[in-house]
């Protein structure tokens, strides 16, 4: 702790200062946490032994099977379960899954099912017996997840890979995710889809309407999909209740899940779809003029149309086209620390087209050997994916106007985007040779005119009982490197590689080379005890230009270790986790590069309330052929829930960093204000969300970074992120936002002459080179979305930096910009 007390006395007063008024928010809300479960205390020692009581009678569903019948009159999706539900398939006697396994829930849930010729439809009743504590808010899509909500999770195929999950609130708000067979989520999944939900005294109700053209499902009139309905009750815990009791000591969900059974007419099968949009933008920036000055360019206005064509050949087989598509975000990327980070920035992927069919183009978790983004900025693109018995497979094609490099080294992985065309070609398929166990083959390739890349990938998942599953990957890549100086910039010429007995330099200078990519794991995933083992080779060579893989020559192996223990009768925790990690690298040479050990601890507390810290025991790293040894960093993190309108959170990480970006002259002399050497640093990253009514959120999000020489020294490098998130949602449809983020970036370090050698001055002392730069933006949004994909925005854009001209001093305006967006969806 005196480290950290070290560490904010040297930070400014204003800093100190904004640090301190979000650590006492969040400080309040943790200071009522004894009171709230001292409570729990007194009120629920008897109620856990009536649960427990309770517990020893209540009998959990077996595997059921479900058969959905068309009713005589299909259901009006409003949130009131009328008496037509009545004639549905019911189903009912749901468990606690978590925080406890198989108990009865503390509140009962139950529904209906039934079909007609186009559309699949659920009803929910929710009792409650305590209604002051729902809780509900009025969001945008897929920012229900912090409230009580029901729904639906299907396997259409029943291959127990992956399927697909929909979700309703209180609100009627909706959700929708693709998950994997062990329960890994992603929401980039949007289809069109119609919910409704209403609210009683003493329950309330969902129902929820799903287009069959919105799902891939196997082409036959007969289905048998596996299905979970879930219900989370966030309360003292996030309660999850689910229909299918399912085991923590089996990793395969679907393996747990129910069978719906249902006759689909053929015309339901297939499907046509049109998204045309049309946006316009007028914008104008502040330029440089000829005598060095900044002035406003005269403002530009421009329009732009396009559309996306999807055609479905049969209910799991699709054809997409996209012509000059729109793919500007409508959200910006939120800004990341990049000080003292010499890799490119990994974001996430948000452009529709991508998106759907996402998880047919999966390869692995952690190797991006696929990342659509590098199909930056496409004139035409094109898409088919599917599944044919147990094989499925997918095809991207798309010609890139804008192309962009992440170019991996031994120590470093920078960016770069550049103005070249490309034409990129993606395959992938999978087979599946028995339940939850597949081979996969992946192929990309990337052509420029006088450049390309190329990948194969052979991959596996193998199955091997209820807990463990072996995992490996094999891919070779050829590079044909373009010939262009202008492409290489100074992060970049310096560094060279070795693959085989030839060396080759870092530049676009046109060199040819291969390389390769081996990784195995191990997963083993149960109730108590867990473990994740892993084995990655890359050899200096190995390019993927169509994924994100920044580092390479490394041989490394590593292992995460947990053991949980549960207390389902304690009224104070849900669980404890002791954790390890540890990873040992070597690069191709043989050397040691990096050796740490990482203890953990995470405890989750009732309230919806966890800790978490961790200890980098032993970190020991060969860094630009310096050993650096004890590099030991203690890291926190605490996070509440306990109140529905104020939660957040915050994490550090304080101790010892290696300076990455040192700096050493042509002498071999080390910058004494930046020197390649162990450093003393502070991260830091809290979290804050208040939701004063149901449909006004306010998110605050502050990053900072800070890097000295050591404790009481001078700095080396800082970064600041400041970003808020506000949100007004009228009604379900129509909602204003404004992002406003505010960027500080600041380093010292010594000057060179042009021989790269650090400029001495009269006293004695080094030249300095302070440099202090500012940004912000303003993002203010008016949004209308009738589903994920019929939408009308009305946007602008205020940008600015401090300086930016000699006549513009302080932090001043250099951008602006409003556009117009719409989109209409179109299904035949």
């Amino acid at each position: 702790m005196k480290h950290v007390y070290e560490t904010l006395g040297r930070l400014p007063y204003s800093e100190r200062l904004l640090i301190s008024i979000l650590i006492s928010l969040l400080f309040l809300l943790l200071l009522a946490m004894p009171f709230q479960l001292f409570a729990n205390i007194q009120s629920g020692t008897l109620a856990s032994a009536t649960i427990s009581d309770e517990s020893k009678i209540f009998a959990p569903n077996p595997i059921l099977t479900l058969h959905a019948q068309p009713l005589s009159l299909s259901p009006i999706v409003d949130g009131e379960i009328e008496d037509i539900w009545m004639q549905a398939t019911h189903f009912y006697n749901f468990s606690e899954n978590y925080p406890n396994e198989k108990q009865k829930p503390k509140a009962l849930t139950e529904g209906y099912i039934t079909h007609d010729d186009k559309y699949l439809y659920i009803a929910f009743i929710c009792h409650d017996p305590d209604m002051k504590k729902l809780r509900a808010v009025l969001s945008d899509r897929d920012a229900l997840y912090e409230d009580d909500f029901v729904g639906v999770n299907i396997d259409p195929f029943g291959a127990q890979l992956n399927g697909f999950e929909f979700f309703v609130n209180p609100l009627g708000v909706q959700a929708d995710l693709s998950v994997d067979v062990t329960g890994n989520e992603d929401d980039s999944f949007d289809a069109v889809w119609e919910s409704a939900a209403k609210i009683y005294d003493d329950r309330w109700t969902a129902e929820i309407k799903i287009p069959f053209k919105s799902l891939r499902f196997p082409n036959k009139p007969e289905q048998d999909w596996l299905i979970h309905f879930y219900r989370i009750y966030p309360r003292e815990s996030r309660y999850v209740y689910s229909w299918m009791a399912t085991s923590r000591d089996i990793s395969n969900q679907y393996a747990q899940a129910g069978h719906l059974k249902m006759k689909i007419p053929e015309t339901s099968l297939r499907n046509i779809e049109f998204l045309p949009y049309t946006v316009g933008t007028s914008e104008k920036s502040l330029i440089e003029k000829d005598d060095g000055n900044g002035k406003w360019e005269k403002r530009k206005y421009d329009g732009d149309v396009g559309f996306n064509l999807k055609y479905g050949l049969t209910s799991n087989m699709t054809l997409d086209l996209a012509y000059n598509p729109d793919f500007s975000q409508i959200e910006s990327d939120a800004g990341q620390i990049s000080a003292n980070n010499p890799f490119a920035l990994f974001y996430n992927e948000k452009r529709p087209f991508f998106l759907e069919g996402r998880d047919i183009f999966y390869v692995d978790q952690d190797i991006n050997l696929l990342y659509t983004r590098t199909i930056s900025d496409p004139l035409v693109v094109g898409k088919i994916s599917g599944k044919a018995g147990k094989l499925s497979f997918g095809y991207i094609s798309g010609y890139d106007e804008s192309t962009q490099y992440v170019i991996p080294f031994e120590e470093s992985g920078p960016g770069l985007l550049t103005s070249k065309n490309s034409m990129s070609n993606i395959l992938r398929s999978k087979y599946e040779l028995s339940t939850g166990t597949y081979i996969g083959f992946t192929g990309t390739d990337r052509r420029l005119s006088d450049a390309s890349n190329s990948v194969g990938t052979i991959d596996a998942k193998v199955r091997l009982n209820s807990k463990y599953t072996l995992s490996a990957l094999a891919s070779m890549s050829h590079t044909n490197e373009s010939n262009d100086s202008l492409l290489t910039e100074e992060d970049i010429d310096f560094e060279s590689f070795k693959e085989g007995r030839t060396t080759y330099t870092g530049d676009f200078d046109g060199e040819k080379f291969d390389g390769h990519l081996w990784r195995l794991t191990l997963d083993r995933t149960a109730k108590h005890w867990g473990f994740f083992a892993w084995y990655n080779d890359r050899s200096p060579g190995f390019r993927s230009e169509s994924g994100f893989i920044n580092s390479n020559n490394l041989r490394e192996i590593g292992s995460y270790q947990r053991y949980t223990f549960y207390y389902p009768e304690s009224t104070v925790l849900d669980r404890v986790e002791p954790r390890l990690q540890f990873n040992r690298k070597y690069n191709y040479d043989g050397k040691l590069k990096d050796w740490w050990i990482n203890p953990q601890l995470f405890i989750q507390f009732k309230k919806q309330t966890y800790v978490w810290m961790s200890v980098a025991a032993l970190n020991n790293e060969n860094f630009r052929d310096r050993q650096f040894d004890h590099i030991h960093r203690f890291a926190f993190e605490f996070g509440t829930k306990v109140y529905k309108k104020l939660y957040g959170g915050f994490w550090t990480e304080n101790g010892n960093y290696i300076n990455r970006s040192g700096n050493i002259d042509n002498q071999g002399i080390d910058d004494p204000r930046n020197p390649l050497a162990k450093a003393k640093g502070f991260n830091f990253q809290t979290w804050i969300t208040f939701k004063p009514t149901h449909q006004l959120s306010n998110q605050i999000d502050y990053r900072q970074f800070n890097l000295w020489t050591h404790y009481g020294g001078s700095l080396i490098t800082a970064q600041k992120i400041f970003r808020n998130t506000l949100a007004y949602q009228f009604t379900r449809r129509l909602f204003l936002r404004i992002i406003g983020e505010y960027t500080v970036k600041e380093s010292n370090e010594s000057a060179t002459d042009d021989d790269g050698n650090f400029i001495v001055e009269g006293t004695g002392k080094y030249r300095r080179d302070h440099s202090r730069s500012k940004f912000y933006s303003v993002d203010p949004l008016i949004s209308y979305k009738i589903n994920p994909f019929t939408v009308f925005f009305i946007g602008a854009h205020f940008g600015g930096e401090n300086d930016p001209y000699p006549n513009y001093n302080g932090l001043t305006q250099t951008q602006q910009s409003v556009f117009v967006k719409f989109q209409y969806f179109v299904r035949i």
